[in-house]
C-alpha cells in the first residue's frame, strides 16, 4: 500500500478492467503485443501472469485508488536474473488515470525491490508514455549508452524517500 493506492494481485480486479487496459494501443505497443482481441485473451494473460508469480518468476500487481475501486495501472518485476540481483520493472497506467498514480507507486516499489527483495539493479522496461520515462529518470534511473534506463541500488539505499 501507499498513501493513496493499494496494490493487489490481478485476480482481485474485474476482468473487464484488465481487458480495457490491455485494449489500449499505446500500452500494447510498449509491451510489444497486439491489443487483446477479446476478454478471453485478457483472462489467459491473468492466468499466465499469476503462474509466473506463483513460480517466483515475476511479481505483478494491479493498482487501485482507495477512493475508487477500479484498476488504474499495473506494476511488475519481471526477468529476475539467475542470481536474483536484477529485475526489469514494467508499469502501465490507464490513459484516463492521472500520472500521480505511478509517481506515488514507483518510489515505493523501487524501495521494496532494494530493501525487501535485495535487488541491486533495476532496468526500466516497456516504457509506455514519455511521462513514464521522465518518472524513471526522476527516481534515479540513469540512461546507459545502449539507451536503457537502469537504477543501481546504491543510489537510493540511504535515501529516506525509498525506505520501505
Amino acid at each position: 500500500m501507499s498513501r493513496h493506492y493499494t496494490l493487489d494481485w490481478l485476480t482481485a480486479f474485474k476482468l473487464k478492467e484488465i481487458y480495457a487496459l490491455r485494449r489500449e494501443l499505446d500500452v500494447a505497443e510498449a509491451q510489444q503485443r497486439p491489443v487483446d482481441a477479446d476478454i478471453t485473451v485478457s483472462a489467459h494473460f491473468v492466468n499466465r501472469a499469476m503462474a509466473l508469480v506463483m513460480g517466483n518468476q515475476a511479481l505483478l500487481y494491479g493498482i487501485r485508488s482507495r477512493e475508487e475501486d477500479t484498476l488504474l495501472a499495473t506494476f511488475g518485476f519481471y526477468g529476475f536474473s539467475t542470481d536474483r540481483q536484477c529485475a526489469t520493472v514494467r508499469m502501465a497506467n490507464a490513459a484516463n488515470a492521472d500520472n500521480a498514480v505511478l509517481s506515488e507507486i514507483l518510489p515505493r516499489m523501487v524501495g521494496f525491490a532494494v530493501h525487501e527483495l535485495g535487488l541491486n539493479r533495476l532496468i526500466a522496461g516497456q516504457i509506455v508514455r514519455p511521462a513514464d520515462e521522465q518518472l524513471y529518470l526522476a527516481n534515479h534511473f540513469e540512461r546507459r549508452s545502449d539507451g536503457r534506463l537502469v537504477l543501481h541500488a546504491s543510489t537510493i539505499l540511504n535515501d529516506e524517500e525509498y525506505d520501505f
